[in-house]
Order: structure tokens, then C-alpha cells, then sequence
């Protein structure tokens, strides 16, 4: 429904789907987390010194190229562009002694275009450990909780931790919000209009119309 949506209105030619590689999300235009994209190569298991100095090599090139990324957001200029895009495709060619590392580099190699996205947006992000930070509180208690005995259970869960997050994105006070909506003072803005406030500053302000 939501990409409807954005179709429906014009959003479809400027929109870019942001996220840590799963396929649910491969949509639209499509960038990836360069975080996520680190840990095949952080999770491979050298065998000799020989690999773990490959594995340290390989980490701190990928490193130096996101770094190189940040300054190109900060600064951008084709140059800068020509010579991360160089670098990346240095990197992933590489020869190793390790198979997992060269699997690894194949599987960058696989996302290059995605992860150098930015180059040609320099809005886009580097890494979604904001929108994992929104949902980690979630994960948590479901990992220790095992999830709500009903339907109405769930949907009070995710409706109190929904409002909750919004309120602190936003700066605000979710005691303030529960008693002023117990109380029915009226005295505490309705989240939707804070919400909609916020999105005028976004790239995609026009959202207002929707």
C-alpha cells in the first residue's frame, strides 16, 4: 500500500529504498547499509596468521572507503567519486589466500552498484542504524517475553511502543502523552500533527498534500 502510494503520486521516479540487503526490501531504486555490508567480511574465520592479516587488510580498506564516502557527502566532487569508485572495484578484485574473505569480496562485488549509490545521491545514508535503533526495544522483549498471548495483546504492545518511539523522536514526553490523554486535558499535541510538522522538513515535504 505504501508503494501504491508513492507510485500512485509521482514519488516512484525519486524515491529510494534504503536497507540491509533483505530481499523483502529490494525494491524501487534500492541502496544498501554499508554496516551490514561489512559483516561477511568481519565474519570470516582465518586459519593462519596469513589469512588474518588478509581479513585485517581487506576490513581496513573497506573502512577507508567508507570513510572516503563520508568526506564525499560533506564534499562532493567528481574526482572524489572517480577515485572511491576505483577503489571499491580494487577491493573486491583482490586475490586472497582465504576463500571465505574471497567470498565475501565476490559478495560486495554482487552489491557494488547499491552501495555506491550515494555517489549519485549524496542524501542517501550510509548505514539504517537509526531504523534498527526504532525496532531493537521491540526485539528485545519478544526475545524475552516469547511474544503476547492474544491478538489484543500484540496490538496494545506495538501500539504503546509505537507511541512511545514517536515521542522521543520527537523530543517529547510519553508520560506527558499518557496522562494528558487519560486526563483529556488537551493540553499535549496530537502526534499526527507533530508528525506532519516534521515532514516538511524532509526532502519530500510535499507528503503535506497526501
Amino acid at each position: 500500500m505504501l508503494y501504491a502510494s508513492l507510485i500512485h503520486h509521482g514519488f516512484d521516479k525519486h524515491t529510494v529504498t534504503f536497507s540491509d540487503g533483505d530481499q523483502q526490501f529490494d525494491v524501487l531504486d534500492h541502496a544498501q547499509c554499508w554496516l551490514h555490508a561489512a559483516r561477511p567480511l568481519e565474519k570470516v574465520i582465518p586459519v593462519n596468521e596469513q589469512q588474518a592479516n588478509a581479513q585485517y587488510w581487506c576490513l581496513n580498506w573497506f573502512w577507508d572507503i567508507y570513510r572516503d564516502l563520508k568526506a564525499f557527502k560533506a564534499g562532493r566532487s567528481e574526482t572524489k567519486a572517480n577515485r572511491i569508485r576505483q577503489g571499491f572495484d580494487r577491493l573486491v578484485h583482490t586475490q586472497t589466500i582465504c576463500t571465505g574473505l574471497q567470498e565475501a569480496l565476490g559478495g560486495l562485488e554482487v552489491i557494488r552498484e547499491e552501495l555506491l549509490l550515494v555517489l549519485s545521491d549524496p542524501s542517501l545514508p550510509l548505514h539504517n542504524n537509526l531504523s534498527e535503533s526504532q525496532i531493537s526495544e521491540h526485539v528485545k522483549r519478544r526475545k524475552i517475553s516469547g511474544g503476547t498471548r492474544s491478538e489484543a495483546g500484540r496490538q496494545c504492545r506495538d501500539t504503546f511502543a509505537s507511541l512511545k518511539k514517536t515521542c522521543r523522536q520527537h523530543g517529547l514526553s510519553f508520560w506527558d502523552c499518557l496522562t494528558d490523554r487519560l486526563n483529556s486535558t488537551g493540553l499535549f499535541p496530537r502526534l499526527a500533527d507533530v508528525i506532519e510538522y516534521a515532514s516538511c522538513w524532509l526532502p519530500c515535504g510535499q507528503c503535506r498534500s497526501f
